[in-house]
């Protein structure tokens, strides 16, 4: 028996049977958000991801930059192996945030996407309801 193995930089929904990439269910209009709390749950994320920015910048001026060991082969092979493990390898701090960022946008991006769902199908209903009330 194979276990699915899910993509890691993506957010999922985890129903009865399986679990569902976000971005697929809201594409095909299944979740919809109204706008208030959409909008809310919106800037929570656009904070965390201004926060994620801000450990990565971080980061990135100071636990990747070089570190001064001197100008000779062990200081070059320890220097080389720091900046590896703060930001080359899979599961580096700058890796891992990287990632991290990725999903949070992305999640970010079908939250919006759901608000639009939600005015959408709204709209239709509207125009029904003054078919109905027209005829």
């Amino acid at each position: 028996m194979s276990e699915k193995v899910l993509d890691t930089a993506r957010m999922y929904i985890v129903g009865d049977n399986d679990a569902v990439p976000l971005k697929d269910t809201v594409t095909s209009g299944q979740v919809q958000l109204d706008p208030t709390a959409g909008e809310e749950l919106r800037k929570q994320f656009q904070a965390q991801i201004d926060q994620v920015d801000t450990w990565l910048e971080r980061a990135n001026n100071s636990i990747a930059r070089p570190a001064p060991l001197g100008a000779n082969p062990v200081g070059d092979k320890m220097r080389e192996k720091f900046t590896q493990r703060a930001e080359g390898e899979p599961y580096s701090f700058v890796s891992v945030m990287t990632a991290y960022r990725t999903v949070l946008e992305q999640t970010k991006n079908s939250i919006v996407e759901a608000i639009e769902n939600f005015n959408r199908l709204d709209e239709e209903h509207q125009a029904e309801l003054k078919k109905i009330m027209n005829s």
